[in-house]
């Protein structure tokens, strides 16, 4: 399986994605190096870009850590060599699918990077969303561990082809639809029970940094968070 066939399956995770919670996907017409695809919730359209990768980085890196460019290096051979940067100002999401089919719905806002990013750690865990099918295997030739198979006749290069000793990253642009406008914030819950509450939640409840929490539960699968006034003095 080539690369062109890598971004497909990226799309078609996206599509099973969003249609699933019912969303309208709308695609692109003509290309755009920003807006891969668009979706439809409520009457409210969103711009999604999508990644895909099957980078996972050096023997020595974390077990689960994928490596992720975001920055389009072009993908036919009359590119200008000029690498267009994730822009948080330009799409609303950026759908990632990672090879062990990992897939994460990032708010572009909360993106920290222009060129790359690494998810599969406690960074960006909360917008980590369900599984969809691995896909690594069929990329690879057999024990060829990070490297693609090769171009088939006519294709056109897209992303890094050099192989280095510390291997580059080769992820390939995707294009997929876009994600949900009201998305439900994930969280994940650590074995010792910690876990990251996101930003725009805490925001809503006006809870900020330094603030003491009362934990109670509400029932099966229920927590409450309520904020403990601070006593003067």
């Amino acid at each position: 399986m080539n690369r062109r066939v890598q971004g497909d399956i990226g799309e078609l995770s996206a599509m099973e994605w969003l249609a699933s919670r019912g969303a309208v996907v709308w695609v692109p017409f003509t290309h755009s190096p920003h807006v891969d695809l668009m979706a439809e919730f409520d009457s409210h359209l969103i711009k999604v870009q999508v990644k895909t990768s099957t980078y996972k980085g050096s023997k020595s890196a974390k077990v689960g850590r994928w490596h992720v460019s975001i920055a389009t290096n072009g993908g036919n051979q009359s590119w200008s060599g000029l690498a267009k940067r994730f822009d948080p100002r330009l799409v609303d999401y950026l759908f990632v699918l990672a090879g062990d089919g990992r897939r994460w719905f990032i708010p572009a806002a909360a993106v920290e990077g222009s060129r790359g990013i690494v998810v599969g750690g406690e960074k960006y865990s909360e917008f980590e969303i369900d599984s969809g099918t691995p896909f690594e295997a069929a990329i690879y030739s057999d024990g060829e561990d990070n490297r693609i198979a090769a171009l088939t006749l006519g294709e056109c290069q897209s992303g890094q082809m050099e192989q280095t000793v510390n291997l580059p990253a080769m992820p390939t642009q995707v294009r997929i639809l876009p994600p949900p406008s009201a998305v439900s914030r994930q969280v994940l819950l650590r074995p010792k029970r910690q876990m990251t509450i996101p930003k725009e939640p805490c925001d809503s409840a006006g809870l900020a940094a330094g603030d003491r929490l009362r934990v109670q539960a509400d029932g099966p699968g229920r927590v409450l968070l309520e904020r403990i006034p601070k006593t003067p003095g």
